[in-house]
């Protein structure tokens, strides 16, 4: 049984770390041309019904924004019932059967010390995951996703205030905040590429392509893919934790942003 990894496995852990943060924390525009031809890819995967509208953001809080208008629009006049069947069929950012589940799921259900390697042990898996999995970006979505989700909230309960229970339809069925499916690029790279895991080839291209190509910012449903463009600017502290002196931490082209000093944020920017 493997009882440790040589000197050139540890290497090569943090080259797939090195290479996969750089991609999670990546503030380049997104090439929406060569995302266009990956959503086409990870549509194939999934081809029941028309390709879902492609939409972009500038930012996660526009994607929100967007969808709080859509939901609160025109309900004026109607019933109760007839607003929660409104709200019912506006979740537009879930979806099952999508990247988000499927596409990361598999290979995340059966990447396991057994199934992987019976020769690898519960300790050496360990040290895989503290090192190949995204914290760093993880937390750094969670964050944005809470701050979001409290903005949304607010609003719903304001918007919907003579329809109390279109908001709690809306609350548990809006958007599901997945932070995980993007964080595993680096483990599933690492164990394939160096560890012979045996996988779905079709799967894992297309899977390490949305990972490379936008990230945290696909919000995939059975009728739009929505892409929120990646930051213009993030600043971390060596920990990995957002922090910057009097000037936004993490901030995107629309103006969305925080200010943060070593994890904790302090300040808003909304648009």
């Amino acid at each position: 049984m493997i009882t440790k990894f040589t000197p050139q496995q540890q290497e090569l852990i943090a080259s797939y770390q090195r290479k996969w943060r750089a991609i999670s924390l990546s503030t380049e525009r997104i090439d929406r041309k060569r995302l266009l031809a990956v959503l086409e890819d990870v549509y194939s995967l999934y081809p029941e019904g028309p390709m879902p509208e492609v939409i972009f953001f500038e930012s996660p809080y526009g994607a929100f924004s967007a969808e709080l208008i859509v939901a609160t629009a025109n309900f004026n006049g109607l019933t109760d019932d007839e607003v929660i069947n409104e709200v019912a069929s506006l979740q537009n950012l879930r979806g099952e059967g999508q990247v988000r589940t499927d596409l990361w799921f598999d290979l995340h259900t059966y990447l396991s010390p057994l199934k992987l390697n019976p020769q690898i042990n519960q300790e050496l898996w360990e040290v895989l995951t503290k090192n190949l999995v995204d914290e760093v970006g993880m937390t750094i979505h969670e964050q944005l996703w809470k701050i979001l989700w409290n903005w949304l909230t607010e609003r719903l309960w304001s918007e919907l205030k003579d329809t109390p229970n279109a908001c709690s339809c809306f609350y548990n069925n809006f958007i599901d905040r997945d932070s995980e499916w993007a964080s595993y690029a680096g483990l599933f790279d690492f164990c394939i590429n160096e560890l012979s895991y045996q996988h779905d080839r079709e799967q894992w291209n297309v899977y390490q392509a949305v990972c490379s190509e936008c990230g945290w910012w696909f919000l995939p449903s059975p009728r739009h893919y929505i892409i929120c463009d990646r930051p213009t600017k993030l600043l971390l502290d060596d920990r990995g934790k957002l922090h910057a002196d009097e000037e936004p931490a993490i901030q995107f082209a629309d103006g969305f942003g925080v200010y943060a000093r070593h994890g904790e944020i302090y300040s808003i920017c909304f648009p």
